[in-house]
């Protein structure tokens, strides 16, 4: 089963979720998954950020860049309604 079925599934399943303290466990769940992920995505001290930077460069030089207008068309093709 690939991952957009079991989306899906689970999104069925929420709609039909009665047990608020269930519904709860749940928000928690995406709550820490959020903050879970912009924590793996933040550099924790100076060597860190340096590594990303460096990175960043390196992206820079090597043409892996997007205009303001392609991120904006690539986030609304993503998450239009």
């Amino acid at each position: 089963m690939n991952v957009a079925v079991k989306k899906i599934e689970l999104i069925k399943w929420l709609a039909r979720l009665q047990d608020e303290k269930l519904i709860h466990r749940v928000e928690a769940l995406r709550a820490s998954s959020i903050k879970e992920a912009h924590a793996s995505r933040t550099p924790k001290n100076i060597k860190d950020l340096e590594v990303k930077l460096k990175r960043s460069k390196q992206d820079i030089e090597a043409g892996r860049v997007h205009t303001q207008e392609e991120v904006e068309k690539i986030l609304k093709a993503r998450f239009a309604d």
